[in-house]
């Protein structure tokens, strides 16, 4: 039995925590702030507050004060920042410690936009035209330049414009609608083609450069209207030949050892593809996949703790195609913000439809499960938690707590 400690704790974190305590493993909760209430879960023996990740040496001492306290065999980051803290101070955990991530070094070039292109590039990968700026001239010009629709996006992971993870911009109307002014936050952004179909991901676990189980999601719904933000709905899918290809090219090239998620775009209209991205950890709809029987957490334990895996066949046939994923507490919070931002009678109506359809249909939800319920609930009743919380300590240093 090993001792575990995931850190940065999401959505993602309940489908491997459910997995490895099912088998007989320890899961500890390092928290330090909303995490989905993932430390109620009853798979969780424990939890741990840590500081913020914006401190960045008090995080990672304290992160190895646990682990020599608390014995931890294995760290898991789950997050954006917890991955990229973790590869950035490895060195400065105990030796005996193994950290369920890729190499520094993979990260960080996955994490680089202009270092994947050049790879994209390399390995004859397609990516949409794109083009950085650095002011609101440059983004009037590149998206001239580049034609309707566009997307606008941040050149960092974890970053957001205005609120939001993309902007999708389809006429010069929206541009002056939406950028009255640069985001003053940021230095550069990156303004790129969009492509009108869905979203394809590839969950992966490779060792290597090898793949060694993946299983292919075709993102139906997010919780935006134009498709940009989360994803909360979901189907496993049959691969497609062009996309397993560039997946499988990009992760040799990388000699990628690790979990990861490779995002790809497609059109509706013709066969064309875009890279989007591979995000070097545990990707956020991974529920999906293990509901699909891809097995990435165990096969990913087992890598990482240094133990002999089978290389198969073809890793891409391991999960069953057809099995959908929701994300119910996300596809309602989305409903809540298109008509907090002005969506008609008739969008609201058709958006509470079909989150009631995603209910009815879906195999698993990203965080609610019938055998561990409490987080699921706590996530519904946030804000009335939240309040108490904020009394409670308002209380205890004696001044009034906002409502």
């Amino acid at each position: 039995m090993a001792k575990l400690f995931l850190i940065g704790n999401h959505r993602p974190s309940f489908a491997l925590a459910r997995t490895l305590h099912r088998q007989g493993h320890e899961i500890w909760a390092g928290h330090n702030g909303y995490c989905d209430y993932f430390e109620r879960s009853n798979s969780v023996a424990g939890s741990l507050a840590i500081p913020d990740f914006s401190n960045e040496s008090l995080c990672i001492r304290t992160i190895a004060e646990y682990c020599e306290d608390y014995g931890f065999d294995v760290i898991v980051p789950v997050t954006d920042r917890a991955t990229r803290l973790l590869a950035g101070y490895r060195a400065a955990l105990p030796k005996s410690v193994t950290v369920m991530s890729p190499d520094p070094d993979v990260i960080a070039r996955c994490v680089s936009k202009t270092r994947m292109a050049e790879l994209c590039r390399q390995e004859n990968v397609p990516l949409a035209d794109f083009l950085p700026v650095a002011n609101l001239s440059q983004l009037r010009r590149a998206c001239e330049s580049l034609g309707y629709p566009l997307v606008v996006k941040p050149t960092g992971e974890g970053q957001f414009i205005f609120g939001q993870k993309v902007i999708t911009l389809n006429t010069p109307a929206e541009l002056a609608d939406l950028f009255p002014a640069w985001p003053g936050e940021h230095a550069h952004l990156l303004v790129q083609r969009r492509l009108n179909g869905n979203r394809i991901n590839h969950y992966f676990v490779a060792w290597g450069g090898d793949i060694l189980t993946a299983c292919a999601i075709e993102i139906e719904r997010t919780d935006r209207a134009d498709g940009s933000g989360y994803a909360v709905e979901g189907i496993s899918i049959t691969p497609r030949p062009d996309l397993v290809e560039h997946t499988e090219a990009l992760v040799e090239a990388l000699d990628y050892t690790g979990v990861g998620c490779a995002q790809f775009m497609t059109a509706h209209d013709s066969d064309e593809t875009s890279f989007l991205e591979i995000n070097p950890r545990l990707g956020a709809n991974i529920a999906g996949a293990e509901a699909a029987g891809s097995d990435i957490a165990s096969v990913l334990f087992e890598l990482m703790m240094g133990r002999d895996i089978a290389l198969a066949e073809d890793p891409w046939t391991k999960a069953r195609t057809g099995v959908r994923y929701h994300w119910a507490k996300g596809d309602f919070s989305g409903w809540v913000w298109r008509m907090r931002n002005g969506a008609s009678l008739g969008e609201s109506i058709t958006g509470a439809l079909r989150l009631l359809r995603g209910l009815i249909r879906s195999n698993v939800d990203l965080v609610f499960s019938w055998r561990d319920p409490a987080p699921a609930l706590a996530c519904w009743l946030h804000p009335v938690l939240r309040r108490v919380r904020n009394r409670e300590d308002a209380g205890q240093r004696g001044v009034k707590a906002p409502n």
